[in-house]
């Protein structure tokens, strides 16, 4: 069973977390792997993670999204977080993640940076 959701908005992968207490689960490998095979199977993939539903992100949740970034980058592409509540945000910005990831207000400033980092 996935935690998330996912569609495209003008060729970047949107994923929405739907539970987002799976992301914080140290034993949830099934949604490590689908979130790594998502990136798998695109060149070059653009990603947008909608952490809207996000209200905590413990070292597991950590360590899945700085793995995620990792794989992306690995096959030429990009990722941003948008919608982040303000304790996660605060939580990158003391562990100094706001340097590593894109992060941003909305889902469209998400697609735009994305867009306009490929184009570069």
């Amino acid at each position: 069973m996935s935690t998330f959701a996912t569609r495209d908005e003008s060729g970047v992968l949107i994923v929405a977390f739907t539970d987002p207490s799976g992301l914080n689960d140290f034993r949830n490998t099934p949604l490590r792997d689908a979130l790594f095979e998502l990136v798998q199977e695109r060149e070059e993939p653009r990603l947008a993670l909608d952490m809207n539903r996000v209200d905590y992100l413990s070292s597991s949740g950590v360590a899945i999204l700085v793995g995620l970034k990792r794989r992306v980058e690995t096959r030429g592409g990009k990722i941003a977080l948008f919608q982040l509540q303000s304790t996660v945000r605060d939580l990158l910005q003391v562990m100094k993640l706001d340097r590593y990831f894109a992060i941003l207000d909305d889902e469209a400033s998400a697609v735009s940076h994305l867009n306009a980092a490929s184009s570069v």
